[in-house]
């Protein structure tokens, strides 16, 4: 599904928009789908999963050029006592917790799933918003219910960062690029360091798909959990030592040891086994329903039976490598037949794959794939619900 970029190709977006500048498209989504009786989620049931301990969530609260923010869980008697005008909810994550809201991560699919990080939605009354800031993600700014005013900068441009509140981030208000209200269907996109500003007109809802990039840190942290990793090697002085060393001066042959060694540690295909498991793993891996162990088979020959639905929340990519396909799904990996690829591919974009084209695999390259996907929870026969 691209309709959700007008006119727009997916190509064209990658290559001129995507994280270099902002973009408005008027009515990507219909009002009735994501506002209204039938919205993807209401009022109360956002303000219903802020009590929730697990749930990460927040409320903002201005009163001038004064900030109050307080962390859920959110006490219901709390809600009582805020006024009808300057304060704001948002919770993180409701992908996980709330499966309609899972719709937009469909919409989403000429992205890749593994630079997906997850639906935030916050609803705001009049007045109410976070302040004008930046975020180092990119992001898709969804209009609900309601209406929002969008004051948006460009991408990189130099602004003043000040707290208000010892743990809200801002900037200085800033010269404005685009200066829009926006209506429920209505879609912004913000490229990452780009300022924006969002203020509700009224009580307003919005929900905000974002996009994250893997860091480095994260990377050497799946580097040091290889089994292999051996972070015992000592110094050896083998002969480097001399009276002179007593002075306690550091020589340059020590650090290069060290460079040495760690460019010793790991392979290029430990290198890319670390990028698969850190961009597949998942915040909330227990949300995912999966078979128990006497489950597990007859979930397969339903699959072969019924073709299979890709879980919206799940994250599956791959590396072909010479005749292998290293399969990484929620942060776990297992080398496959390359007769796969097209199989992964379909379900990335469609999030489906029918009986038909299951069974026209390998007997045993289709049983070690579904053994594998269906007990992480990324896949379910196509007969039950997601």
């Amino acid at each position: 599904m691209t309709s959700i970029l007008g006119d727009i190709s997916p190509e064209q977006f990658l290559k001129e928009y995507w994280q270099k500048r902002p973009l408005l498209i008027r009515g990507a989504f219909s009002s009735a789908q994501v506002s209204g009786e039938d919205a993807l989620i209401s009022a109360e049931e956002l303000a219903g999963y802020s009590l929730e301990d697990e749930i990460e969530s927040r409320l903002m609260e201005k009163n001038g050029d004064s900030w109050q923010l307080e962390h859920g869980p959110i006490d219901e008697s709390k809600y009582v006592e805020l006024g009808d005008e300057n304060w704001t909810l948002l919770v993180q994550s409701l992908d996980y917790f709330h499966p309609p809201l899972c719709d937009l991560i469909k919409a989403c699919s000429f992205i890749p799933r593994w630079r997906l990080d997850d639906v935030m939605v916050s609803f705001a009354t009049n007045g109410g918003g976070v302040g004008p800031h930046l975020d180092k993600y990119d992001v898709f700014l969804i209009q609900g219910d309601g209406q929002r005013r969008w004051r948006v900068g460009h991408k990189d441009q130099a602004t003043v960062i000040f707290c208000p509140h010892p743990q809200i981030a801002q900037i200085e208000p800033f010269d404005a690029d685009m200066d829009v209200i926006v209506n429920p269907g209505d879609l912004l996109y913000i490229p990452p360091n780009t300022p924006h500003w969002g203020e509700s007109i009224g009580d307003s809802t919005c929900y905000s798909v974002g996009f994250r990039a893997p860091s480095i840190g994260g990377i050497v942290q799946k580097l040091l959990q290889l089994p292999q990793t051996d972070l015992d090697r000592l110094w050896s002085d083998e002969d480097r030592l001399t009276r002179q060393s007593a002075n306690g001066e550091l020589t340059p042959d020590m650090s290069l040891w060290a460079e040495q060694q760690l460019k010793q540690l790991w392979t290029s295909d430990d290198y890319l086994m670390a990028f698969g498991k850190e961009v597949t793993e998942l915040k909330y891996p227990e949300m995912l329903e999966v078979p128990s162990d006497d489950e597990l088979k007859d979930w397969i020959d339903l699959a072969l039976q019924e073709g299979v639905k890709a879980e919206p929340l799940a994250r599956m990519t791959y590396f072909a490598k010479n005749d292998e396909l290293w399969l990484f799904i929620n942060g776990e990996w297992q080398v496959m037949h390359t007769s796969l690829k097209p199989i992964v591919e379909q379900l990335n974009l469609t999030f489906a794959c029918s009986a038909d084209e299951l069974n026209a695999l390998d007997d045993q390259v289709a049983h070690i794939f579904l053994s594998f996907a269906v007990a992480l929870g990324a896949l379910k026969p196509a007969s039950f619900d997601i």
